[in-house]
C-alpha cells in the first residue's frame, strides 16, 4: 500500500497510534497545536509545529522576505487557532549550498520582524544543507489560560458557525497574511467559541475537521459566505473552488447562538476585522451540507489542499 493511495489524514491516523502520550499530555496530535500541562496551574502550553518547502508552499522567486515571514506565520496562525499566545519559536533551515547569504538574510528579517511584531523570541534551531530545495520548518511554544483553550471537538448541534475575513484571496495573500492572534485572543477572552480552526486546508475541509473531531454535522450558506472581491463576475464553480482553497489563514469556529448578537455588535470595532456566520453545526454527523445561491442543497464540495 502506497501513501497516495490512502491520502495525508489516514497517514497521520496510521503513524500516531505509533507514538506513546504521556500524562501531561492534555492534546497530542489531532488538533491545531499540541496542548500540554504547562509550569503555571492556570495555563496550558501549546507547542504548534509547521514546515514550508520550495516549490510546494512558495517559489524562491516569491521573495526571500516573505517566504521567511510566512514561515513564521504559519505557526502563529495555528497558536491563534487554540486562543493562545506565542511566547518562543525555534527555526530549522534547509538550504542549497549555492543559496546566497543575502537571501538568507532577507529570509531572516522577515522572521525576525514578524516575531517582533507578535512579541516572541526566537531561541534557536538548526540549520543544513538542502540538495532539493528551501526547507523551513518553524515550532512555536505557546501558552492559553485553561478557561479559555479551544479546540476542535467542542462543536454542539444548534452552534452557529463563522469565520473571519474574506475567502478565495489565498493566492494573492498566503505570504503575506497577518495570523490572527489579536482576533483569537479577543474570542477566547470576551466569548465562548466551541471549536475553532485556521484555514489552511480550505473551508470545507477544515469544517470538516471539526465536525469529525465534535461528531456533529454542518450546513452552510453559499450566499453567507465572505468571498473575496476578486470572485465578483465568476462562475459559481471557480467561485467554489476559490472558496474552498487552502491557506487563508482565517479563524473558522462555531459559537453558542445565545452570543451572535454580541459578536456581530462588537467583533469588527473591536479587533479591526470582519466576522460573518455562514451556518449551523446540526445534529447528524454524517451531513455536510452547502445550500446553494439557488436554494438547492448539495453536499460539500470536494477542495482544499492534500499533500497526497
Amino acid at each position: 500500500m502506497k501513501i497516495e493511495s490512502i491520502g495525508e489524514f489516514s497517514l497521520i491516523e496510521e503513524l500516531s497510534s505509533l507514538l506513546p502520550d504521556g500524562e501531561d499530555v492534555i492534546k497530542g496530535i489531532g488538533d491545531d497545536a499540541a496542548v500540554l500541562k504547562g509550569c503555571r496551574r492556570d495555563s496550558y502550553l501549546l507547542i504548534a509545529t509547521d514546515s514550508i518547502a520550495e516549490d510546494i508552499h512558495f517559489r524562491r522567486s516569491s521573495g526571500a522576505y516573505w517566504i521567511g515571514r510566512k514561515s513564521l506565520a504559519v505557526n502563529l496562525s495555528d497558536i491563534a487557532a487554540m486562543g493562545g499566545s506565542p511566547l518562543w519559536a525555534v527555526v530549522n533551515f534547509g538550504i542549497p549550498s549555492e543559496l546566497s547569504v543575502q537571501y538568507c538574510r532577507q529570509l531572516y528579517r522577515g522572521i525576525a520582524e514578524l516575531a517582533e511584531e507578535f512579541e516572541l523570541s526566537v531561541v534557536g534551531g538548526d540549520t543544513f544543507r538542502s540538495p532539493d530545495g528551501i526547507i523551513i520548518s518553524v515550532t512555536v511554544v505557546g501558552e492559553v489560560e485553561k478557561k479559555r483553550c479551544v479546540f476542535r471537538d467542542g462543536a454542539r448541534p444548534g452552534d452557529v458557525i463563522c469565520v473571519t475575513g474574506k475567502l478565495g484571496e489565498s493566492s494573492g495573500k498566503h505570504l503575506k497574511f497577518i495570523p490572527r492572534i489579536k482576533e483569537a485572543r479577543y474570542l477566547a477572552e470576551s466569548f465562548s467559541p466551541s471549536a475553532m480552526i485556521d484555514i489552511s486546508d480550505g473551508l470545507f475541509a477544515d469544517l470538516d475537521h471539526i465536525c469529525r473531531a465534535s461528531g456533529v454535522g454542518a450546513v452552510i450558506g453559499e450566499a453567507a459566505i465572505p468571498a473575496s472581491p476578486r470572485l465578483r463576475g465568476k462562475s459559481e464553480k471557480v467561485k467554489l473552488r476559490a472558496l474552498g482553497s487552502g491557506e487563508e489563514f482565517e479563524l473558522l469556529f462555531s459559537l453558542p447562538e445565545s452570543e451572535i448578537d454580541d459578536l456581530l455588535s462588537y467583533f469588527v470595532d473591536d479587533t479591526g476585522t470582519a466576522v460573518t456566520p455562514i451556518g449551523k453545526i446540526i445534529d447528524d454527523q454524517g451531513r455536510r451540507e452547502l445550500i446553494g445561491r439557488d436554494g438547492k442543497v448539495k453536499p460539500f464540495p470536494e477542495s482544499g489542499y492534500t499533500h497526497f
